[in-house]
């Protein structure tokens, strides 16, 4: 038999002698707050003989309905301050006065039981879930709390309610579902990045993105919209400074924190579940443009009436200014009339397939989830394919220890046709495009708007002090550029996007209510655009005779936070606290580079190197660190009072030496008056809460190296050559600080008939 070493003996003891010596420390603590809070008396030794007599000794475990033990579950004397808490076996020891004493056993998310000790010693007991309790519990920053404990302001939305908005993108299924969050999108692409602003702008210069934070980890803005929807659990918008602050510098605009699915751990068995969507998207509305025979009558009144108001001598003959045979007849009248509108865009089909396997036993749970999203927009040519691909682990191997892995790979391609190249945006096109052009020409070119297609010579009296002759000829021609169709269906210009995401969490469960988790989270986006605009695409390629485009850029950030929590329910009171640290990186780099001239366009951007005329490549690189300290300590007395202190110490690279460093601290007040005494049993105000806030919140997000000086380069002429010089183009600013926002916030939430809201008034 092989003998265990003496060096893991001793790791051994000592892992469990620490946790047996704090459940001992918060054991202590206990009695000693029961012992100061027991009202003193002076008895002879005779009664104090007799109730010690009486005294008898209480043994038991607590259970759930599944048989799980429970520790820290509270329990308590009815009517005294003596009390103890479950072990992390769900046994418990305790002392009561004599047979008549009631025992209480409360434990969060579940029914508190009363049961009177009539004479026994041993007390088992099963505590049932409250399920109302449990969907009241919100996700804060580093953990959860009872949605009456909050004083901040924080909006929830449930998964399944953002996936009946039947949307390809998380944020557009949250709109209407969380009051003062703005979401919008200035593009209808496929995939386009939405933007969202909580409660108004908050900074002056630097970026007015909110924080997202998905299952404890940092997410990019970009990554966070192509998350597929149908992964989310529950989302939680922290909206002020209460809520927010734990976050400290990053907080300033909002925080979004997401939870997303897992197994399903505690219940034993396999779910397998498929749901498929399809759905189709019209243009609604299309604008009113002229007609071809409306273009010319309207052009025609135009040379009408200068002949009559300014003096000009246009021929009023239609033939005389239409003589493009490929498009009008020889009395000048149009062969076609094109809606460019509708010839452009199309009837867009989208489908949405997700595929999900659930198994899991009382110790672990294994999740699997696959997507799958085709999304046409309503332009040519316009998609976006993605590919997600979930999977996460979690289990209790012990009683002392959870763990929980995630890892999440989403991939991304598409189209991007709505852009703004000026005249060779097709949104703006498919609108001044005269309608008589077909799509295109009878020998099979593409038909675009160019002078060469519209030549009317017009004359016109022009003044005669300044013109030697009378009449001057000159050319009246179309704005040149490529038909929509053209365009949308030539262009390319396609998007790929791989982001591989995922954390590995342990908690350690050091003793009943105190826990110590750490993370470790990891975000890694790839965005590659491919462009190509081909030589008979007019502004884009034509005159370039072809023009390349290739970018890559690559970012990888990780987080690294360790924080204890500790949660105690004790009589009236409850406690939910936690501090921990924090440490971040960030590298970002990127390159470009476009070439144009070609022999002709079969390469496309798969061979820059055909163009003859390349430009210049560009490329960068940029890292950035943090380094943070935060705690956060919330209280309720008897279910009315609450009160929550937050601070957070952020450390950036990006500020001068002398402000690496701020503080962000908050207070946040609440009061559930609907608890009290002459509202409990009101059969109309089911809810009432009052709360305010008052904190600090700050902003990192401004340039990696702004604090710093920074060098040009430029060229001079020294002794008749020229040559290479340096300059420094910028100082070094080592005072550079934080931006800082200190935000009040007053609300009153009230909710009618059996917690319906009815309204939520924030100043």
């Amino acid at each position: 038999m092989r003998k265990k070493s003496a060096s893991n003996t001793s790791k051994s003891y000592y892992k469990d002698y620490v946790r047996k010596a704090l459940f001992l420390f918060l054991s202590l603590m206990i009695f000693q707050y029961s012992s100061a809070s027991a009202p003193a008396a002076v008895k002879d030794a005779n009664e104090s003989k007799s109730i010690e007599q009486s005294n008898i000794t209480v043994k038991g475990t607590i259970k759930d309905e599944t048989g799980e033990p429970l520790s820290g579950v509270s329990i308590v004397v009815k009517g005294t301050t003596t009390g103890t808490i479950s072990d992390l076996d769900g046994a418990y020891t305790i002392t009561v006065p004599n047979s008549n004493s009631t025992l209480v056993f409360s434990f969060i998310g579940f029914h508190t039981q009363e049961i009177v000790v009539g004479g026994k010693t041993n007390i088992n007991v099963i505590l049932v879930e409250d399920a109302k309790a449990l969907e009241e519990v919100v996700v804060v920053g580093y953990g959860t709390m009872r949605k009456s404990d909050v004083t901040g302001s924080i909006a929830s939305a449930k998964g399944s309610d953002i996936v009946k908005a039947q949307t390809f993108n998380a944020l557009d299924g949250l709109k209407g579902k969380a009051s003062g969050v703005n979401i919008f999108s200035n593009s209808g692409q496929p995939g386009a990045v939405s933007r969202i602003i909580i409660r108004g702008v908050s900074t002056i210069k630097a970026n007015t993105n909110p924080l997202f934070v998905v299952d404890g980890v940092v997410m990019e803005a970009d990554a966070f919209n192509r998350l597929n929807p149908n992964d989310i659990e529950n989302i939680e918008v922290l909206k002020d400074a209460s809520s927010a602050a734990i976050y400290g510098a990053r907080g300033a605009n909002g925080v979004i924190l997401v939870t997303t699915r897992r197994g399903d751990m505690g219940t034993e068995g396999t779910t397998l579940r498929y749901d498929g969507s399809v759905s189709f998207a019209n243009v609604s509305r299309y604008m009113e443009t002229l007609s071809a025979s409306q273009w010319q009558e309207a052009f025609m009144i135009g040379l009408k009436n200068a002949n009559t108001y300014k003096g000009t001598a246009y021929s009023l003959n239609m033939a005389d200014h239409f003589t493009d045979s490929r498009y009008f007849d020889s009395n000048g009248k149009a062969l076609y009339n094109t809606d460019w509108q509708k010839e452009a865009t199309r009837t867009a089909v989208s489908h949405n397939h997700q595929l999900s396997i659930q198994q899991s036993t009382k110790k672990s749970s294994v999740g699997a989830f696959l997507n799958f999203t085709d999304q046409q927009g309503l332009l040519l040519n316009s998609y976006m394919k993605r590919v997600n691909a979930k999977m996460t682990f979690d289990a209790n191997p012990t009683k002392w220890l959870t763990t929980g892995i995630n890892l999440m790979v989403n991939h991304s391609w598409g189209n991007n046709a709505d852009h703004g190249d000026g005249g060779q945006n097709a949104l703006r096109t498919m609108i001044e495009m005269p309608a008589w052009y077909p799509i295109k020409n009878p020998d099979g070119s593409w038909a675009d708007n160019n002078s060469a297609s519209f030549k009317p010579i017009v004359k016109y009296l022009d003044n005669p002090a300044t013109v030697t002759n009378e009449y001057q000829e000159r050319l009246f021609s179309a704005e040149d550029g490529a038909n929509p169709v053209h365009f949308l269906k030539s262009v390319i210009r396609k998007q790929y996007r791989t982001h591989i995401f995922g954390n590995a969490a342990f908690t350690f469960h050091l003793m009943p209510g105190l826990d110590l988790l750490t993370q470790l989270g990891v975000s890694n986006n790839q965005n590659t655009n491919r462009e190509y605009g081909p030589s008979d695409v007019h502004d884009f390629g034509k005159g370039d005779q072809g023009n390349a485009y290739q970018s890559n850029s690559h970012n990888l950030y990780w987080q690294e936070e360790t924080y204890l929590t500790y949660k105690k329910v004790f009589g009236d009171h409850r406690i939910n606290a936690m501090a921990g640290l924090s440490w971040t990186e960030n590298e970002y780099e990127y390159f470009t580079a476009n070439a144009k001239t070609f022999a002709d366009d079969f390469y496309d951007y798969h061979n820059m190197g055909a163009g003859t005329k390349p430009s210049s490549v560009t490329s960068g690189h940029e890292r950035w660190a943090m380094n943070s300290y935060f705690l956060r300590a919330g209280y309720t007395m008897k279910d009315k009072y609450m009160a929550t202190v937050t601070a957070r110490y952020d450390g950036s690279s990006k500020f001068g030496k002398n402000n690496k460093y701020a503080f962000f601290p908050s207070l946040g007040l609440g009061w559930l008056a609907s608890n009290e005494d002459f509202l409990k049993d009101n059969s109309i105000i089911s809810m009432l809460k009052l709360h305010s806030s008052y904190g600090i919140l700050g902003n990192s997000e401004i340039g990696v190296y702004n604090s710093l000086a920074t060098i040009g380069q430029g060229t001079t002429v020294i002794g008749g050559e020229k040559v290479t010089t340096a300059y420094l183009s910028r100082l070094a600013n080592k005072d550079l600080k934080w931006e800082k926002t200190a935000q009040f916030d007053a609300g009153i939430n009230l909710g009618l008939f059996k917690d319906h809201p009815l309204a939520e008034l924030i100043h």
